[in-house]
């Protein structure tokens, strides 16, 4: 065990850069907004753009992120959705096309991580309520039911890349664990294009990150998911660079019953969610593979889930377990400034 020091979030600036970027001060742009089920926050510096300008393509930038949300979300009024319907039915369903490179990024990953990440799992969480904050269950449900959609899925199809998927009854897509990843990254290539390569997104814990703020690398702080209160605590910050920071939480949505802890973030092998960890962190330069294999080394818990990593490449995880302790693995353990006392075991 080794306990970290801790100090200030100071951030270094890069020798080149930094007088010039000093001088020209830039100016910090931020926009809020609701889209996916959660509050969007961009953020973009620029010293040489003008406000019309910077207006122009944040409009931008809202307008896909409302529209990815509309369509890649398992039971709205979009194109999922009505992809979902079809499947459900016993149906052969035709992808959406402007799904199919999340459709191949999913099933990509999901075959990299041995089915521990699983796209296909939007029947399971609704029958456990996990849908939708207003269906929230108060109780596990029956095990039969559960069974039953596990069957589902070891019956249906694997995805061929194809322009149709199917028929594959009891069975439906769900982007919840890769969806924000994914778009977040599209966004922040789209205002680089646009002039502004200096921004960050967050979508409720899926920050990414490009260029720098003044100088200065942009620092992204880790939530604390062992602070009972309403409001969020910062447990440890880092610098990404060009990464996302994506953090999965048994706290976002979860029930309790009978004394046990149920979370939504479900092991797609039993059904039923995973347990062992309270939080778990990745940070990567791919935003939907930090997202999606971050979601499967939750899966995994806090025993496999360094095994996992290591498997995909993984550098930067810290996982948080429910005892309270923190496993990290050694490239992130040199990066992160804690803000406050922790027991870290460095894995790895």
């Amino acid at each position: 065990m080794v306990r970290p020091q801790l100090r200030h979030a100071r951030d270094t600036q890069p020798g080149a850069n930094a007088v010039s970027h000093f001088l020209a001060r830039q100016t910090t742009y931020r926009q809020r907004y609701l889209a996916m089920g959660t509050t969007i926050t961009v953020t973009v510096v620029s010293n040489r753009r003008s406000r019309r300008e910077v207006d122009r393509v944040m409009t931008e930038v809202q307008r896909d992120m409302i529209a990815f949300g509309r369509d890649a979300w398992a039971w709205g009024p979009g194109a999922l959705s009505a992809f979902n319907q079809k499947l459900l039915a016993g149906r052969t369903a035709t992808v959406p096309p402007v799904l199919k490179d999340l459709f191949a990024k999913a099933w990509a990953i999901r075959e990299a991580c041995r089915g521990q990440f699983e796209p296909r799992v939007a029947a399971l969480v609704r029958l456990w309520g996990f849908d939708d904050p207003a269906r929230l269950r108060s109780a596990p449900p029956e095990a039969d039911d559960i069974e039953t959609l596990i069957e589902a899925l070891h019956a249906a199809p694997e995805y061929d890349g194809g322009a149709s998927y199917g028929p594959a009854p009891n069975v439906a897509w769900d982007f919840g664990a890769i969806g924000k990843g994914f778009i977040v990254d599209q966004m922040l290539d789209l205002l680089a294009r646009a002039g502004f390569p200096d921004a960050t997104i967050d979508a409720g814990g899926h920050v990414g990150a490009r260029g720098y703020r003044d100088g200065r690398p942009w620092r992204v702080g880790i939530r604390d998911p062992f602070d009972g209160g309403e409001q969020e605590y910062v447990l440890a910050s880092v610098q990404p660079g060009e990464r996302s920071v994506v953090t999965h939480g048994d706290e976002q949505r979860a029930f309790e019953h009978q004394g046990r802890r149920y979370s939504h973030l479900l092991d797609p092998l039993s059904g039923w969610p995973a347990e062992g960890l309270r939080s778990l962190t990745v940070v990567h330069a791919d935003g939907a593979m930090a997202d999606a294999a971050g979601a499967a080394l939750f899966v995994a818990g806090p025993q496999h889930w360094p095994a996992l990593a290591h498997q995909l490449g993984l550098d930067r995880v810290l996982a948080l377990t429910s005892d309270g302790d923190a496993q990290v693995t050694p490239m992130l353990a040199a990066e992160l400034s804690w803000k406050r006392e922790m027991n870290i075991r460095v894995v790895g």
